[in-house]
């Protein structure tokens, strides 16, 4: 089922100005987070920067130049709960997970394989949104959806 029309813009909101723009994750260590963005993912440092006793980037996708992955890194992260799959995750409040849409699921997934990174649900077919769903993990749990359209 294709998803319906786009519904048109509110130009006089008072948040009219609002655009997406970055997504910030919390990691423990920058340098083991910035290499699994940019050695295992191919993703691209914009900019480095302190902050306290945190390193900050943001990093983009491979092919993707308007949104940002911030990491926010150092010491005094605390260990979040780390689930076995999207649905054992969608029981408690908050950020669950961030969705990256892909042209080819197939060809996404054995990539991410190869360079061991964790499926923790392989694809699946949704309907009703038009799209072909599948989810990996980093390495410290943080969940990522990859989308793939099955009709436009």
């Amino acid at each position: 089922m294709p998803l319906p029309a786009t519904p048109a813009k509110v130009t006089d909101s008072p948040f009219s100005s609002m655009h997406g723009h970055h997504v910030a994750i919390r990691y423990p260590d920058f340098d083991a987070a910035r290499s699994f963005w940019v050695d295992t993912m191919d993703w691209r440092v914009l900019h480095t920067w302190p902050y306290g006793p945190l390193t900050l980037a943001y990093v983009m996708p491979p092919n993707q130049d308007d949104f940002h992955l911030e990491i926010l890194a150092g010491p005094g992260a605390k260990t979040q709960t780390i689930y076995p799959d999207v649905d054992a995750s969608l029981v408690v409040n908050g950020l669950n997970h961030v969705c990256l849409s892909v042209d080819s699921m197939d060809d996404t997934l054995a990539a991410l394989r190869e360079r061991g990174v964790e499926i923790v649900n392989p694809p699946f077919d949704m309907d009703d949104i038009s799209a072909r769903l599948a989810f990996f993990s980093d390495p410290w749990g943080n969940l990522f959806e990859l989308s793939e359209r099955t009709s436009r």
